[in-house]
């Protein structure tokens, strides 16, 4: 039986990626020792999907709005405006 390689969705490293226990939910935690970070591999909660942030961008550059984004991602207005907020930070540096 072959193992999957995990891979840190922090860091992209391959090889320094452990088991960490479980959440709350029972779902498996790993833990990088490259960049200390723990992580999920699948999330209950879509809000903490690493996609997310750019499946927000995009919708909102169609024009969609704050309540339709949140009943089509599944997720609380409170994590919309958290990444419509860093959206806004990011066009800012520019």
């Amino acid at each position: 039986m072959k193992s999957r390689l995990i891979i840190c969705h922090h860091c992209s490293e391959r090889n320094c990626v452990r088991r960490h226990g479980k959440a709350r939910s029972g779902l498996q935690r790993y833990f990088c020792s490259n960049c200390k970070r723990t992580f999920q591999i699948n999330y209950i909660y879509q809000g903490h999907e690493g996609k997310i942030l750019r499946q927000v961008e995009s919708m909102y550059d169609e024009g969609k709005t704050r309540a339709e984004i949140c009943r089509n991602l599944g997720v609380n207005p409170v994590v919309v405006d958290r990444y419509l907020y860093l959206i806004s930070m990011e066009s800012d540096a520019y």
